[in-house]
């Protein structure tokens, strides 16, 4: 179980395959680097792939503060030099997004490419009402409580009523149920008390490949449109029938995305 003190946290992460060049994934809130489990078993035979878990996810640490959207940009960077292998091919859902258009503006010379899943560039002020919820319900009620919501909010209907599916459906309710709730809260904090990179877009010139699930309950498309309009080197794909949830829901889909745009860049 490979991990590294970093930024005063012990973070976990996963390093497999190999290659020429580095595929690093940052997932985002309740879910923890096996979210990217179906991505990187397509490129592990030709890229070295990473995973970290954020700071109270997944085996990670569990701190008492670190978890706004400025600081776990930081955590990234600073395990990307620990283990020396940038500039990397960034792939960051949701949370993980926020953190790399902060590294791509912030660190350019960190990253080769930037894959964007289910984000956008928000202010905290636009997470829905319920999203805001999402801190006091966890932190005083857990996360059994709360897991049927993050199930309908993360996956979409087809991949809810799937029958062929159920046992990964299970799967993702059981690590949901498993997750620390005072991570789960100080991270979904750290989304809602974060600023707008809006500002910074337009001077990222890294390579970008924004992808949302057809049915993203989450981040609304004109979100994720305003985003792309603000990047000077940014491509759309819409994942069919995908949720918010879409690595885990059509992995098919976001691999073909991906195949096309890394052999591009």
């Amino acid at each position: 179980m490979p991990t590294a003190q970093i930024n005063g946290a012990r973070l976990h992460y996963t390093d497999v395959g190999q290659g020429p060049e580095t595929l690093f994934f940052v997932h985002g809130l309740a879910f923890d680097g096996r979210m990217f489990d179906a991505q990187i078993a397509q490129f592990q035979d030709r890229y070295r792939c990473i995973a970290m878990d954020l700071r109270g996810h997944g085996q990670s640490e569990l701190t008492e503060s670190g978890y706004d959207m400025d600081n776990l940009a930081e955590d990234a960077a600073a395990l990307l030099r620990h283990l020396g292998c940038g500039p990397v091919h960034f792939v960051g859902w949701s949370i993980g997004g926020f953190m790399g258009m902060r590294l791509a503006s912030r660190q350019p010379e960190l990253i080769r490419s930037l894959t964007l899943i289910g984000t956008a560039s928000i202010d905290g002020s636009e997470t829905d009402f319920g999203f805001k919820l999402v801190p006091t319900l966890t932190r005083w009620f857990g996360m059994r409580a709360v897991q049927s919501a993050l199930m309908k909010s993360m996956f979409a209907k087809s991949f809810l009523q799937d029958p062929k599916r159920a046992e990964l459906r299970e799967t993702w309710r059981q690590r949901f149920i498993a997750d620390r709730p005072l991570g789960v809260s100080r991270a979904a904090s750290g989304v809602i008390r974060q600023a707008s990179v809006d500002a910074e877009l337009p001077s990222i010139r890294t390579p970008t490949l924004l992808l949302r699930g057809e049915f993203d309950a989450v981040v609304p498309l004109a979100l994720t449109q305003r985003t792309v309009e603000k990047l000077p080197n940014a491509k759309f794909v819409s994942i069919e029938r995908g949720g918010h949830g879409c690595t885990i829901e059509e992995p098919e889909q976001v691999r073909a995305a991906m195949e096309e745009f890394l052999s591009a860049n």
